[in-house]
């Protein structure tokens, strides 16, 4: 096979022309532009060849003729037939891998050349649509404090190329020993910059999510009497916590989507809808004492923000006399330790959910697939996660064997 270059004027082009490689083997030819030009002048109709041997023209169209000579190396080691066409077809499959490698390095060099701070906000401002508004709140939080830590530690200005291992395990120290987080919270930390630094291509493998267990606090049976009947009507805001929590307890949604009950979730006396947090469709009857509290409010469900139901709800509870002490085990900088709080202070939007579904067995005689197909959970969180409670009903029966 005979390789040369060729130089094509078109009509319109003035004295410039383009420079081909010219496949010949036989009666078959093909062309293979170098996409050099050059003038007509600078061209050499002898050696087929720019008149400048050193310029930028002729080592352009000498590596394209390089690369030509690759692909017929490549296919000649795959024992494939050699023509004009088939080197073509080779050599353009290997062009187009080459420039898709080559825009994927640029990319990467580009981003390696800008400021983590600039990427971090990048991505919070164009990334995060996905998530639910608190979990987007709770990665903002998550990506400042380790924008606080690179400034704290000298490296307020680093660029993306120069984030490394060692800088990542520094700040799961600074995280553990100077903000002295608990397990879980240091992990969700972690988890959100995982999520960041994956979209940078950074081999997050060797960055390990720490995990809290979680004390399951529920309120027993009594306890729900003592709320129902506690009086804070001098109090919109008590009120509301309270009639939201009870909601929850009666129907064990989260209060994201206790918000949302409103009366076009209303059918035939049960609420359905579909979960915020997993996308899961749930039909959950309207118990009498919940359809009160809808009613009562418009028929809808209170308006009130989580924050403020978690600061109102512990003072409700305070005022119905929830204040059994309990000893939790808390880990603190990465340490378990036991602390004795009285349970009003342990009451959270999450303990409405966890009563319901602790006392659903007790109420209603649910089992635990149950009362999972009720609030949208899997059975195996059900059974791993919330029936680890010491259940009213055990106590009941335990206390009842003793009395005969």
């Amino acid at each position: 096979m005979k390789i040369r270059f060729l130089l094509k004027k078109k009509a319109g082009q003035g004295s410039s022309g383009l420079i081909y490689v010219a496949l010949y083997f036989k009666d078959q030819a093909e062309l293979i532009s170098t996409g050099q030009r050059i003038h007509k002048s600078d061209w050499s109709p002898v050696d087929q060849f720019p008149k400048d041997h050193r310029g930028e023209v002729a080592k352009a169209i000498t590596e394209v003729k390089s690369r030509i000579s690759k692909a017929i190396t490549r296919l000649e080691a795959q024992e494939e037939i050699v023509t004009p066409f088939s080197v073509k077809q080779e050599f353009n499959r290997f062009e187009s891998e080459r420039i898709t490698k080559k825009l994927a390095s640029d990319k990467k060099q580009k981003a390696d050349n800008k400021s983590v701070k600039s990427l971090v906000n990048d991505w919070l401002e164009n990334s995060l649509f996905h998530y639910e508004p608190s979990t987007q709140k709770a990665v903002r939080e998550s990506m400042k404090q380790f924008l606080e830590f690179l400034t704290k530690s000298g490296n307020g200005g680093i660029e993306r190329g120069d984030l490394n291992e060692s800088i990542i395990t520094a700040y799961e120290r600074y995280l553990q020993e100077k903000r002295k987080l608990a397990n879980s919270t240091h992990g969700k930390r972690m988890k959100h910059l995982r999520w960041f630094l994956k979209t940078l291509g950074y081999d997050v493998n060797t960055i390990k999510i720490r995990t809290g267990k979680k004390e399951i606090i529920a309120l027993s049976d009594k306890e729900v009497e003592q709320l129902e009947q506690v009086d804070v009507n001098d109090s919109s805001e008590l009120q509301k916590a309270k009639d939201i929590f009870l909601l929850g307890v009666y129907t064990g949604l989260r209060i994201s989507d206790l918000k949302r009950v409103n009366e076009t979730r209303i059918i035939d006396g049960k609420i359905r809808m579909t979960l915020q947090k997993n996308d899961k469709e749930v039909t959950i009857p309207l118990l009498a004492k919940a359809r009160k509290i809808i009613e009562r409010h418009g028929n809808r469900s209170p308006r009130i923000s989580e924050q403020a139901l978690n600061r109102a709800i512990k003072t409700v509870c305070q005022k119905a006399g929830i204040v059994t002490r309990l000893t939790i085990r808390v880990n603190i900088a990465g340490r378990d330790t036991d602390k004795e709080e009285p349970k009003y202070k342990l009451i959270t939007s999450h303990t409405a959910g966890k009563t319901f579904i602790s006392l659903a067995p007790q109420w209603f005689g649910l089992s635990p697939a149950e009362v999972a197909a009720i609030v949208g959970k899997d059975l195996k969180t059900v059974l791993n996660h919330y029936y680890k409670l010491p259940l009213e009903s055990a106590i009941i029966k335990i206390e009842s064997h003793e009395q005969n």
